[in-house]
Protein backbone atom coordinates (compact mmCIF):
# COMPACT_ATOMS: atom_id res chain seq x y z
CA UNK A 1 0.00 0.00 0.00
CA UNK A 2 1.32 3.45 -0.89
CA UNK A 3 0.64 6.01 1.82
CA UNK A 4 1.09 9.78 1.63
CA UNK A 5 1.52 11.99 4.68
CA UNK A 6 0.18 15.55 4.72
CA UNK A 7 3.74 16.86 4.79
CA UNK A 8 4.56 15.61 1.26
CA UNK A 9 5.73 18.68 -0.69
CA UNK A 10 5.74 17.60 -4.34
CA UNK A 11 5.24 20.68 -6.46
CA UNK A 12 3.40 19.18 -9.41
CA UNK A 13 0.87 16.45 -9.97
CA UNK A 14 2.38 13.14 -11.01
CA UNK A 15 2.07 9.39 -10.66
CA UNK A 16 2.44 7.73 -7.31
CA UNK A 17 4.53 4.60 -6.88
CA UNK A 18 2.47 1.62 -7.97
CA UNK A 19 2.31 -1.85 -6.49
CA UNK A 20 2.18 -4.74 -8.91
CA UNK A 21 -1.39 -5.32 -10.09
CA UNK A 22 -2.71 -2.02 -8.70
CA UNK A 23 -4.83 0.47 -10.58
CA UNK A 24 -2.90 3.53 -11.74
CA UNK A 25 -4.06 6.79 -10.15
CA UNK A 26 -2.91 10.35 -10.72
CA UNK A 27 -1.01 11.67 -7.72
CA UNK A 28 -2.13 14.73 -5.85
CA UNK A 29 -1.18 18.29 -6.55
CA UNK A 30 0.55 19.21 -3.30
CA UNK A 31 1.60 22.65 -2.04
CA UNK A 32 1.73 24.94 0.98
CA UNK A 33 0.49 28.43 1.71
CA UNK A 34 0.59 30.71 4.76
CA UNK A 35 -2.00 29.93 7.43
CA UNK A 36 -5.14 31.81 6.44
CA UNK A 37 -6.99 34.20 8.69
CA UNK A 38 -10.20 33.08 10.33
CA UNK A 39 -13.42 33.95 8.51
CA UNK A 40 -14.02 36.33 11.42
CA UNK A 41 -10.90 38.32 10.34
CA UNK A 42 -11.59 38.31 6.58
CA UNK A 43 -14.34 40.92 6.29
CA UNK A 44 -15.69 43.98 8.08
CA UNK A 45 -18.83 46.03 7.63
CA UNK A 46 -18.32 49.56 6.35
CA UNK A 47 -21.18 52.06 6.46
CA UNK A 48 -22.30 52.89 2.92
CA UNK A 49 -20.26 50.06 1.35
CA UNK A 50 -21.40 46.93 3.15
CA UNK A 51 -19.06 44.00 3.71
CA UNK A 52 -15.45 44.59 2.56
CA UNK A 53 -12.21 42.61 2.77
CA UNK A 54 -9.91 43.55 5.64
CA UNK A 55 -6.32 44.62 5.10
CA UNK A 56 -5.23 41.47 6.95
CA UNK A 57 -7.15 39.29 4.49
CA UNK A 58 -5.85 41.22 1.45
CA UNK A 59 -2.24 40.80 2.68
CA UNK A 60 -2.77 37.08 3.30
CA UNK A 61 -4.36 36.64 -0.16
CA UNK A 62 -1.33 38.25 -1.81
CA UNK A 63 1.08 36.07 0.20
CA UNK A 64 -0.91 32.91 -0.64
CA UNK A 65 -0.91 33.78 -4.37
CA UNK A 66 2.84 34.39 -4.31
CA UNK A 67 3.43 31.12 -2.47
CA UNK A 68 1.45 29.08 -5.00
CA UNK A 69 3.08 30.87 -7.96
CA UNK A 70 6.60 30.22 -6.60
CA UNK A 71 5.76 26.53 -6.11
CA UNK A 72 4.54 26.38 -9.73
CA UNK A 73 1.31 24.70 -8.72
CA UNK A 74 -0.37 23.22 -11.78
CA UNK A 75 -4.14 23.41 -12.43
CA UNK A 76 -6.38 20.42 -11.74
CA UNK A 77 -9.44 20.12 -13.96
CA UNK A 78 -12.79 18.60 -13.14
CA UNK A 79 -14.15 17.39 -9.82
CA UNK A 80 -11.57 17.19 -7.02
CA UNK A 81 -11.03 15.99 -3.47
CA UNK A 82 -9.02 18.30 -1.20
CA UNK A 83 -7.14 17.54 2.00
CA UNK A 84 -6.12 20.47 4.19
CA UNK A 85 -3.61 20.35 7.03
CA UNK A 86 -3.30 23.62 8.93
CA UNK A 87 -0.56 24.13 11.48
CA UNK A 88 -2.27 24.86 14.79
CA UNK A 89 -1.23 28.03 16.59
CA UNK A 90 -4.17 28.39 18.99
CA UNK A 91 -6.32 25.88 20.82
CA UNK A 92 -9.25 28.32 20.55
CA UNK A 93 -9.18 28.49 16.72
CA UNK A 94 -11.81 26.69 14.60
CA UNK A 95 -10.41 24.76 11.64
CA UNK A 96 -13.57 25.22 9.56
CA UNK A 97 -13.01 29.00 9.67
CA UNK A 98 -9.81 28.52 7.60
CA UNK A 99 -11.24 26.51 4.70
CA UNK A 100 -13.08 29.33 2.87
CA UNK A 101 -9.98 31.52 2.57
CA UNK A 102 -7.88 28.61 1.28
CA UNK A 103 -10.47 27.54 -1.30
CA UNK A 104 -10.94 31.14 -2.47
CA UNK A 105 -7.16 31.51 -2.89
CA UNK A 106 -6.91 28.22 -4.82
CA UNK A 107 -9.68 29.35 -7.19
CA UNK A 108 -8.16 32.83 -7.61
CA UNK A 109 -4.80 31.19 -8.49
CA UNK A 110 -6.69 29.14 -11.13
CA UNK A 111 -5.59 25.83 -9.64
CA UNK A 112 -9.22 24.74 -9.72
CA UNK A 113 -11.96 26.37 -11.79
CA UNK A 114 -14.41 26.95 -8.96
CA UNK A 115 -14.96 25.70 -5.42
CA UNK A 116 -18.13 24.01 -6.69
CA UNK A 117 -15.68 21.51 -8.28
CA UNK A 118 -14.75 20.30 -4.78
CA UNK A 119 -16.60 17.01 -4.32
CA UNK A 120 -15.28 16.51 -0.78
CA UNK A 121 -12.62 17.76 1.59
CA UNK A 122 -10.97 16.74 4.84
CA UNK A 123 -9.20 19.08 7.23
CA UNK A 124 -6.96 18.59 10.25
CA UNK A 125 -4.88 20.68 12.60
CA UNK A 126 -1.18 19.86 12.25
CA UNK A 127 1.47 20.50 14.90
CA UNK A 128 2.85 24.04 14.70
CA UNK A 129 6.07 24.19 12.69
CA UNK A 130 6.52 26.83 9.95
CA UNK A 131 3.23 28.75 9.97
CA UNK A 132 1.93 26.92 6.91
CA UNK A 133 -1.21 25.31 5.62
CA UNK A 134 -0.62 22.14 3.58
CA UNK A 135 -2.90 21.26 0.67
CA UNK A 136 -3.36 18.11 -1.43
CA UNK A 137 -5.75 18.13 -4.39
CA UNK A 138 -6.76 14.82 -5.99
CA UNK A 139 -8.91 14.26 -9.07
CA UNK A 140 -12.12 12.76 -7.66
CA UNK A 141 -11.63 9.03 -7.26
CA UNK A 142 -12.07 6.40 -4.57
CA UNK A 143 -9.48 6.96 -1.85
CA UNK A 144 -8.73 5.22 1.40
CA UNK A 145 -8.19 7.91 4.02
CA UNK A 146 -7.23 7.46 7.67
CA UNK A 147 -6.77 10.07 10.40
CA UNK A 148 -3.92 9.57 12.88
CA UNK A 149 -4.18 11.87 15.93
CA UNK A 150 -1.15 13.11 17.79
CA UNK A 151 -0.53 11.84 21.32
CA UNK A 152 -2.34 14.84 22.83
CA UNK A 153 -5.18 14.49 20.25
CA UNK A 154 -5.26 18.23 19.44
CA UNK A 155 -3.45 17.78 16.11
CA UNK A 156 -2.99 14.92 13.69
CA UNK A 157 -2.75 14.08 10.03
CA UNK A 158 -4.71 12.48 7.21
CA UNK A 159 -3.03 9.59 5.44
CA UNK A 160 -4.21 8.61 1.99
CA UNK A 161 -3.97 5.17 0.44
CA UNK A 162 -3.88 4.89 -3.32
CA UNK A 163 -5.48 1.45 -3.07
CA UNK A 164 -9.29 1.39 -3.18
CA UNK A 165 -10.88 -0.19 -0.12
CA UNK A 166 -11.59 -3.90 -0.30
CA UNK A 167 -14.87 -3.53 1.63
CA UNK A 168 -18.38 -3.24 0.30
CA UNK A 169 -18.61 -1.31 -2.95
CA UNK A 170 -20.63 1.90 -2.84
CA UNK A 171 -22.55 2.96 -5.93
CA UNK A 172 -22.53 6.63 -4.89
CA UNK A 173 -25.91 6.61 -3.19
CA UNK A 174 -26.79 6.61 0.47
CA UNK A 175 -30.06 4.67 0.28
CA UNK A 176 -30.88 2.64 3.36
Amino acid sequence: MTVLAMTNTNRRAGRLGQEEGSVEMAGPTTFTMPIPPSVNQMFRNVRGKGRVKTGHYEAWSAAAATSMRLQQVQPVTGPVLVIFGVERHSLAADIDNRIKAMLDAIVKAKIIRDDSDVTAFAAAWLPSANGLAHVQIFPTTELGIVFHPSRDRVTGGWFVSTQPSQGDACNGTFDQ
